[in-house]
């Protein structure tokens, strides 16, 4: 009973690692696995981190600071006048010192204010890494899916050449065709044995690119999605929905708040300063000064004006407004580029639209076509070239169409990173996160 109960459990274990070898990943699961595996994610992360510590520097220069000072000190000799002793031998002092700015031109505000929008902007910039990286992982899934499927006609084209091959010998021997005829079809046999070799290179470059991307360290098999991806409006509409969805041009608008707090900074450069001091010290002689006093207590004012520092506050002002201008500059650029970018991936897209209708036409002919040659030939109405003609006809046919409709997924793809909605709908498609998930590198 033993050994049978260990063999079903040995059994079980088999069967379930095929089974997650074996499993056929969705787009949304290479999705989720970058999001988790990425190390761009990790640095963007690490970035948002130091935004938030930022924020709180800039809330150390509006808290009140404590600085505690204890020195000592060793003179080389007692003196005294007229009786008096003035400097004994050696001295010990202490000094707690409470110091607060209670105006500073309104710097300190504008700086707070400018950690908090900074903070906004790496979130934009995360995001921005977050979907470029599911559009790389997206633009890597369909190249491999382009692969395998090139893999499948290729290997198609292989068999239909070996049957061609046949059908030549076949013809030679009776006296039906020639030995060019037979050579030709030996020739187009290793023709597409070599482009067979070449596909399925291309699939393990492609593999080897998603795992990269995705972190995957498994057997990588993919599935196609069999969902169509949509996108609506005309390319005005989707204009006005990128200018609100854009993690980049709302970074851009982000920036010109931040310009407009360095001016504010730089014009409190020319205000009066207010800080308030509080003072404890306590000292200790040996031997004590005729009029040592031991411990003091106090508190101070203090008013700060710059009336002259060489022209630099002028110059950081004038910078800044620089800035503001150069930023107004990038963000009116960045928007004319947006709308190119959409224009010509909208006209990318229907052009595709247009490319698949009449490439599904063209393979139907392309077929019909082959099985006339295919008959002709074996009743030598037609030579061995022609029937290699309508064969490469056939492949450049499915090979165009099978092109065509994934690049139609991606044209597509690429309007919504453009338009910048892929983020938000891809997150909405991500699986729930799987507590075990063996296949994924540490």
């Amino acid at each position: 009973m033993m050994a049978l109960r260990a063999l079903f459990v040995l059994a079980f274990v088999v069967l379930t690692a095929g089974d997650v070898g074996s499993e056929e990943l969705t787009l949304q699961r290479l999705w989720q696995m970058a999001l988790k595996n990425h190390e761009a994610l990790a640095i963007a992360e690490e970035g948002l981190q130091q935004a938030h510590l930022d924020i709180k520097r800039a809330y150390s220069v509006l808290l009140p600071s404590l600085t505690l000072e204890s020195t000592y000190t060793r003179y080389s000799e007692e003196k005294r006048v007229s009786g008096f002793l003035i400097q004994p031998e050696d001295a010990v002092r202490f000094e707690a010192r409470v110091s607060q700015t209670i105006y500073d031109g309104g710097k300190e505000w504008s700086l707070l204010r400018q950690a908090k929008k900074r903070l906004k902007v790496v979130r934009l910039q995360r995001d921005t890494v977050r979907e470029a990286v599911l559009f790389d992982v997206s633009l890597a899934f369909f190249n491999l899916l382009k692969a395998e499927k090139e893999v499948e006609i290729r290997k198609a084209s292989l068999k239909r050449a070996e049957e061609h091959l046949k059908t030549s010998r076949a013809l030679f021997k009776v006296g039906l065709t020639t030995r060019v005829d037979l050579l030709r079809a030996e020739t187009e046999v290793a023709t597409k044995q070599t482009a067979l070799i070449e596909a399925e290179a291309e699939v393990r470059d492609a593999r080897a690119l998603l795992k990269r991307l995705t972190g995957y360290s498994g057997e990588l098999k993919i599935k196609e999605p069999a969902e169509e991806f949509i996108i609506g409006g005309t390319p005005e509409e989707l204009f006005r929905l990128a200018l609100e969805n854009r993690k980049d041009y709302r970074q851009k608008l982000m920036e010109e708040e931040i310009a407009k707090e360095g001016i504010r900074y730089a014009k409190g450069e020319f205000l009066p300063s207010l800080s308030v001091d509080g003072v404890y010290t306590w000292r200790d002689q040996s031997p004590r000064t005729s009029f040592f006093i031991e411990d003091t207590l106090y508190g101070g004012l203090t008013i700060r004006l710059p009336l002259f520092e060489g022209g630099l506050r002028m110059a950081e002002l004038r910078k800044a407004r620089s800035i503001l201008r150069q930023k107004e500059l990038e963000r009116y650029s960045l928007k004319r580029n947006i709308k190119l970018e959409i224009t010509r991936l909208y006209n990318d897209m229907e052009k595709i639209a247009s490319l698949v209708d009449a490439l599904k036409k063209r393979l139907e002919f392309a077929r019909e076509n082959y099985r006339m040659a295919l008959k002709q030939y074996r009743h030598g109405i037609i030579r061995s070239v022609d029937l290699v003609d309508a064969e490469t006809l056939l492949v450049d046919a499915e090979l165009s169409l099978m092109n065509a409709r994934l690049d139609y997924r991606l044209a597509i793809l690429r309007l919504k990173k453009s338009t910048g909605v892929l983020l938000e709908e891809a997150l909405k498609r991500v699986p729930e996160e799987r507590k075990i998930d063996p296949q994924v590198g540490e």
